[in-house]
């Protein structure tokens, strides 16, 4: 009897508590909050590396069918600034390996700078591919293909040194040395033990764990990104934010690593010659940027920025007109929290309805070779008229957001329709009710 006079707001509340907990406190270990630190730490690196793959499509004349430039001017620079993307983009994992050790030996209260120095010689000794012939040494592995295996070494790295540490496994100096000198010995052995260890696998073993990693996780990769994953992550992201929770930052964030390796792979084929229409992900860049920016919130908040601004209601015009300049920049705090959108039972189901369909329609949309896909990482603050032409290189991709648009416009116009007339009856109940005590 309980469950069956539960309101749908009630039922749509506890299942969100449900989940909520279990995503919060995954989200909250200190493994994949260091993660997602360093993942965001290396960003703008990422970013720089995206300006110049720009720079090098619009001044390349291999980009496209027709055999010249887009910007003429830029051409004789194209070159270089593939070399810059290679040294930026190209090599985020190495960047993570320095990163990720550090966000991890925070959360350890451990010597961050210790920590990073770990990480990163770890890293390399696992991915080096081998030596060739003039003595260079392959980097491929520096690229998102390594960032899997730099996720671990970080990790596994940093665990090992704090458990030689806690059990004062260490050289230890006496008190007069200087303290850096001393955490310098302090980690020669976990050091020693950890280099063994990686040169042993592989070294000795031969064993290519980049390889290896990236061949076990091939199809789960490939599979994430499809249609139903992408309105499935767009539904539980807007569910949480539905009743107040960060979605963004307890859930969305959590595909950061799928979206940088998709992107990564999507700037790679891009530069040999691929079309930006027939790139292989959809999804890149999803976690910060990417289809997912350029739907969720032009549907599930723009149209409520138009409704409040044109409204009759003083309350609605002066949060809409206050909210509407974070807005256009994907700032939806104010709206969220301040009309509210949070825990309104007239509002919630269009708000995720909303951001849910448009997402399957954006991803629709750019999976088709009549759009291009994301191969450059852009602010995610950037106004998505702006965000999907800047990171495709294709304008026909600020169509998606206003697809978007009027796709939450509609769906929100009938519930919008309904809260306002249980306002105007909720205030007439009060003014009667002053009327009765007066």
């Amino acid at each position: 009897m309980d469950k069956q006079k539960k309101s749908l707001m009630d039922r749509v509340t506890d299942f969100t508590n449900k989940i909520s907990g279990p995503l919060g406190k995954f989200a909250n270990t200190d493994i994949i909050s260091s993660i997602v630190a360093g993942l965001v730490s290396v960003t703008p690196i990422i970013m720089i590396g995206s300006i110049f793959l720009i720079l090098y499509v619009l001044g390349s004349p291999d980009v496209g069918t027709s055999g010249k430039p887009l910007i003429g001017f830029l051409a004789p620079w194209a070159v270089k600034f593939a070399w810059m993307n290679s040294l930026t983009m190209n090599m985020m994992s190495l960047y993570c390996a320095v990163a990720i050790p550090y966000h991890y030996a925070q959360k350890k209260k451990m010597n961050t700078l210790t920590c990073s120095l770990l990480g990163l010689a770890t890293f390399l000794i696992f991915t080096i591919n081998g030596y060739d012939e003039a003595g260079g040494i392959s980097v491929m592995s520096f690229s998102a293909s390594g960032l899997f295996v730099c996720i671990i070494t970080s990790i596994v790295g940093v665990q090992i040194l704090k458990f030689f540490l806690d059990r004062n496994i260490t050289i230890k100096m006496p008190d007069s040395v200087p303290p850096n000198i001393g955490n310098a010995f302090g980690a020669l052995l976990p050091y020693a033990t950890i280099f063994a260890l990686a040169w042993l696998v592989r070294t000795v073993m031969n064993f290519d764990m980049v390889t290896w990693l990236n061949t076990i996780l091939e199809p789960i990769i490939t599979l994430s990104d499809s249609l139903w994953m992408a309105m499935l992550v767009s539904f539980i992201c807007l569910l949480l934010w539905s009743v107040g929770l960060h979605g963004d930052n307890m859930f969305l964030a959590l595909f950061t690593p799928f979206g940088l390796t998709w992107v990564d792979q999507n700037a790679s084929a891009l530069a040999s010659g691929v079309s930006k229409y027939d790139l292989p992900n959809v999804l890149a860049g999803l976690g910060n940027t990417g289809l997912l920016r350029l739907t969720i919130w032009t549907a599930a908040v723009w149209p409520l920025l138009l409704l409040m601004i044109l409204s009759k209601k003083k309350q609605f015009r002066t949060v809409g007109l206050t909210a509407l300049a974070p807005g256009l920049f994907t700032i939806v705090e104010p709206v969220i929290y301040g009309l509210p959108i949070a825990l309104n039972p007239y509002l919630m189901i269009p708000f995720i309805l909303s951001g849910t369909i448009s997402t399957g329609i954006g991803y629709l949309l750019m999976s088709t070779s009549f759009m291009g896909k994301f191969y450059a990482v852009v602010p995610w603050a950037t106004p998505p008229f702006l965000l999907g032409p800047l990171g495709t290189g294709d304008v026909k991709t600020a169509l998606i957001p206003i697809i978007s648009f009027v796709v939450g416009l509609v769906i929100y116009l009938p519930f919008w329709k309904v809260y306002n007339q249980s306002l105007d009856v909720a205030e007439q109940q009060e003014t009667n009710e002053q009327a009765e005590i007066g």
